[in-house]
């Protein structure tokens, strides 16, 4: 079956949207949950965007003719798998004042914090799959490891933003990526489902960059805000 040019040139459109929310993201992470998680997200996003630009890359070159250079695409899932581990423990890592049980951001008052999860536990859990899909020959254990890791993080955002429309952003996010799993499930790719697949997808990232956008606004005061842009404080805000 022919890829088409177009239809491949879509495919770096969730790419762009992705490493938008990630680059977002990263900051966030670093000013409410310390250095060591915000290189943790750093470094998971990289891997993420990576595996996404390689398997897009990927696609272009079959759509323009190319060599079919397979192991772009079947790279894609040992770099989601350990990526989407880091950002899920960064991002558990994180801290938000005036909710049970978590903090403020660093050197911030307020109420007394859990401790996030251990990094050797998310870590061995990434590495466990990686282990898995090198024994079995296939993805699914880094699948595995992808679905549920993407799941905390997403799961984890929604709770963090106070926004109703950040909260149903992040939630969009998050169902859609388990309905994209169930399309490219699907057997019988036709060019009209992976039209579907690839706007969906790019719909489903761009609503990541946003809602983490929303959320990162909300973690700045009024006041913070109003010193970034030189605007006086409204008394109504």
């Amino acid at each position: 079956m022919d890829y088409p040019l177009a239809l491949a040139l879509v495919d770096f459109l969730p790419v762009l949207a992705m490493a938008a929310g990630i680059a977002l993201l990263v900051p966030y992470i670093a000013r409410t949950a310390g250095p060591l998680a915000g290189r943790a997200a750093l470094a998971g996003g990289v891997l993420v965007v990576l595996g996404g630009l390689l398997k897009a890359v990927w696609k272009l070159l079959v759509a323009a003719g190319g060599p079919d250079v397979a192991w772009l695409a079947g790279v894609q899932f040992y770099l989601f798998g350990p990526g989407f581990a880091l950002l899920a423990w960064a991002v558990l890592s994180g801290r938000r004042p005036g909710l049970p049980g978590l903090a403020g951001p660093v050197g911030s008052a307020g109420p007394p914090s859990r401790p996030g999860p251990p990094f050797w536990a998310l870590a061995g859990f990434a590495l466990a799959g990686v282990a898995g899909a090198l024994a079995t020959g296939a993805t699914w254990p880094l699948l595995i490891v992808t679905t549920v890791c993407a799941t905390i993080l997403g799961v984890r955002l929604l709770l963090l933003s106070r926004h109703p429309a950040g909260r149903a952003l992040f939630g969009f996010n998050l169902l859609g990526t388990y309905v994209m799993g169930l399309l490219a499930s699907r057997p019988e790719q036709t060019i009209a489902l992976q039209w579907v697949e690839e706007t969906l997808n790019t719909l489903i990232w761009t609503a990541f960059a946003v809602a983490v956008q929303r959320l990162t606004r909300e973690d700045v005061p009024a006041g913070g805000r109003s010193e970034l842009t030189g605007e006086t404080p409204s008394p109504l805000q």
